[in-house]
């Protein structure tokens, strides 16, 4: 800016130096400095446009990465629920409901004891068999009693 100042003072003496007229001299100046006057009220106004913008900007910024943040912990979260089997593991007191198809009742069974093929019902003491779909039935549950569907095994269909 001060090489402005510096090229609107030559401006001012060289019109000085020209005009002989001082009352044209006087008006000649007046609308030099009244076009000064626009030009910075121009600059200034959009100074402050694009500070305005660069404002928004950074608050769209700002609440973009809050977003990302959030995300990243979901994310984060799911992964844990995903992956992380040690918690799934070492947690003794991790129970599952079991509906025992035989008697109906229902009953508590600790995780570890669901890794095993079978389990017997407190109640009625008949074998459950623990079947988790790895074996492919007619509804993909490998033939299980408690997913509710009918497995009906005919003699005769093996023959």
């Amino acid at each position: 800016m001060s090489n402005f100042n510096t090229e609107f003072k030559k401006i001012l003496k060289n019109m000085e130096d020209n005009i002989s007229d001082k009352q044209a001299l006087e008006s000649a100046k007046v609308e030099m400095f009244n076009l000064y006057n626009l030009f910075f009220d121009e600059i200034t106004n959009l100074e402050q446009t694009l500070n305005d913008k660069m404002v928004a900007i950074a608050e769209t910024q700002l609440n973009m990465q809050e977003k990302l943040n959030n995300i990243d912990k979901a994310v984060k979260n799911i992964e844990k629920d995903i992956y992380d089997d040690a918690d799934f593991e070492n947690d003794e007191d991790y129970d599952v409901e079991v509906k025992c198809p035989y008697c109906n009742a229902t009953f508590s069974a600790e995780m570890d004891e669901l890794t095993a093929p079978e389990i017997i019902c407190p109640e009625c003491n008949n074998t459950i068999e623990l079947d988790w779909g790895e074996e492919d039935g007619e509804c993909g549950c490998g033939g299980c009693h408690g997913c509710g569907h009918n497995h009906h095994h005919d003699e005769d269909d093996d023959m």
